[in-house]
């Protein structure tokens, strides 16, 4: 993705900038958090009059970009960036996001592929809820944590891989998501017994198979 130009506004202490691509047909927004490293946002942040629907189709998030001459990282994915984007249908991150806030991907109905960042540690609450077209998942090494209920309404979701060779930590005490649809979880085949014993993955035991 080659950004051709970006601007800035300040919206409550913080600096949103907006950058163009592709001919300048599509845009990506960003808060900049430091004087070296951003996390894209959604476009509301940016004009409130916007409708956060601005995102479709495929979108490669850049691993980073120039704003006035300064280079600045992608490290993460705000709060709600993609949230209501319903023709947004692939994603790919780059190895530089370590984080997923929550709601991000939410009622995103025709999300099929998301390609996650190898460096990826944490996902927030509800960030798939009701990505229906879903139907598997496969996350990083990396991966340290995320929420129960991340899932949740993911109606085609039937299987997932995480690749981590410690179990993540899943906050909550149960797993919002239909077990009747989730058929199998990969996981590396030395952890396939610590996922089973492990709080929450428990509840998949049957279902838990090594690669």
């Amino acid at each position: 993705m080659k950004i051709i130009s970006t601007q800035e506004v300040v919206r409550e202490g913080k600096v949103i900038v907006e950058a163009s691509y592709q001919n300048e047909l599509k845009k990506m927004y960003f808060i900049l958090v430091s004087p070296n490293t951003a996390v894209v946002t959604r476009a509301t942040d940016f004009n409130p009059e916007l409708v956060n629907r601005q995102y479709y189709g495929k979108e490669v998030i850049p691993s980073e970009f120039t704003h006035l001459g300064q280079s600045y990282t992608v490290v993460g994915i705000n709060d709600g960036a993609f949230n209501g984007c319903n023709k947004l249908t692939s994603v790919v991150m780059p190895n530089t996001v370590t984080t997923i806030g929550r709601y991000v991907f939410m009622e995103c109905t025709a999300l099929k592929n998301i390609t996650f960042s190898n460096t990826l540690e944490s996902i927030g609450y509800e960030s798939f809820v009701q990505c229906s077209q879903i139907t598997s998942m496969d996350f990083p090494a990396s991966l340290q944590e995320f929420w129960t209920d991340v899932f949740k309404d993911c109606s085609s979701m039937t299987s997932m891989t995480c690749r981590a060779t410690t179990p993540p930590h899943i906050i909550g005490s149960t797993w919002e998501m239909n077990n009747q649809i989730i058929q199998e979880i990969k996981v590396p085949q030395a952890s396939v017994e610590a996922y089973k014993a492990a709080p929450v993955w428990s509840i998949f035991a049957d279902r838990i198979v090594g690669y």
